[in-house]
């Protein structure tokens, strides 16, 4: 009962004291003052245009640049996978590093295609404001009211500090796509929530198509038996892999596992978040960057045991509440944080996808539904990866970055574990507050 007093609701925690001024009423009534909301807002315009100024030289520069050459390179009939970029990118004034060969899916290869048939500049205009499309559209899905609950000044409060996510800078700052993947699981997470569990699984076995790590995903339906999407997104692959395999061809398609190979020895980058790349730097900060064999086996089972321990804790709200509902939109938050940890390889964009519990911990904090350690590590992952992610090798001397600044930058990892745990808690702590209630 100690526990479960401990984590209980906003709504066991409204009167009284320092604590009831930041919860209860007090925290959403200073967040959504006109005042607040007039500087989030300013904030969120200014920082929006100073991105998209200093967006327009990267069209030649990464991750872009690998795009388009790795487009003009099949036009050519030549194989991203294996033929070396720069030269290609060079004739264009491109800047190709570090990767050059390309790590896409075949099938992100083929919708990339039609972007080179105009110029680099041209191209990237139109691939940014399609990406800018998409995160609109997944913010609106997300945070208006029709789907979230939430009054429409919290809604625009929370759309203010969604536009400021550090993430969302990096995936637009790097010209990433991971915005359309956060389109297509707020699709499918609104797809579930109306019942419509074929489109679900054809949505999300695109996203997978396209970049692989949502497959993780799945694991959602295996724990709550819900076979049905399972088969949709089995027939989503199939299709999808058999009109790429024909547009692109067989052996092209094979060469993907080279590219795999390629964005897995990508460790080395604190930017690298999944769990997997901070063990093998931290090991390779104790232990040196050449592991004999005995070192390379502890490497790769603390690799499997930390995986596990996060897959353990993921399917633990399946487990413990066997009554479920149709849809929980704790569950599958907490399956999203869980995907870009469990990614072989992460980088800071791919937490733009953490929006989804996010919004989801603060629309249930403003209804007094949130357990307070959820909200405080929501918080703390939020305001955790907007410093982390600046510190960089390019940002500070070599010297400093030598000297441990680098250390610095593993935070943006441990933000992301932050992240994982408050949707943890807020997957979990539900059952615990009720009891709290009753026990009151």
């Amino acid at each position: 009962m100690g526990r479960a007093q401990s984590t209980g609701k906003f709504a066991s925690n409204r009167e009284g004291g320092a604590f009831g001024t930041i919860f209860g009423q007090g925290w959403a009534h200073g967040i959504t003052r006109t005042p607040v909301l007039l500087i989030l807002w300013w904030l969120a315009i200014l920082h929006t245009v100073i991105l998209a100024v200093n967006l327009r030289p990267r069209a030649y520069h990464h991750d872009f640049s690998v795009f388009y050459s790795a487009a003009i390179a099949l036009r050519e009939h030549l194989d991203p996978y294996t033929v070396d970029l720069v030269p290609i990118g060079q004739r264009m004034g491109m800047k190709i590093w570090p990767l050059v060969h390309t790590t896409d899916t075949p099938f992100a290869l083929l919708l990339f295609m039609p972007f080179s048939l105009v110029a680099p500049a041209t191209a990237h205009t139109i691939w940014i404001a399609l990406n800018g499309i998409a995160m609109a559209g997944a913010l609106i899905l997300l945070i208006r009211p029709k789907y979230s609950g939430l009054d429409l000044r919290m809604a625009l409060a929370i759309a203010a500090l969604a536009l400021l996510y550090a993430p969302v800078t990096e995936n637009f700052l790097f010209s990433q796509r991971q915005a359309l993947i956060l389109l297509l699981l707020v699709l499918v997470m609104r797809s579930l929530e109306s019942g419509r569990e074929a489109r679900a699984g054809l949505l999300l076995a695109l996203a997978a198509a396209y970049r692989v790590f949502p497959i993780l995903m799945v694991g959602y339906f295996v724990v709550r038996r819900q076979w049905r999407p399972l088969m949709f997104i089995a027939l989503g692959l199939a299709l999808v892999g058999a009109v790429t395999v024909v547009a692109m061809g067989l052996p092209l398609c094979a060469n993907f596992l080279r590219g795999v190979h390629l964005a897995l020895i990508a460790t080395s980058d604190p930017a690298d978040v999944a769990i997997r790349g901070l063990i093998i730097r931290s090991l390779a900060k104790v232990f040196g960057d050449r592991l004999d064999s005995r070192m390379e086996m502890l490497q790769r089972v603390t690799i499997v045991c930390a995986q596990l321990t996060i897959l353990t804790l993921t399917v633990r709200p399946a487990l413990y509440n066997p009554q479920q509902a149709v849809f929980d939109p704790r569950s599958y938050g907490l399956w999203i944080a869980a995907t870009v940890v469990l990614s072989p390889l992460s980088w800071i964009h791919y937490m733009i996808l953490l929006l989804i519990p996010l919004v989801a911990i603060a629309a249930a904090a403003d209804r007094h539904q949130c357990s307070r350690r959820a909200f405080y590590a929501a918080v703390a992952s939020y305001l955790l990866i907007a410093v982390t992610s600046h510190v960089r090798v390019n940002l500070v001397s070599a010297i400093w970055w030598a000297r441990g600044v680098k250390y610095f930058a593993e935070g943006s990892s441990v933000a992301l574990l932050v992240g994982f745990l408050a949707a943890y808690w807020f997957a979990t702590d539900t059952t615990d507050s009720s009891v709290a209630s009753v026990n009151r």
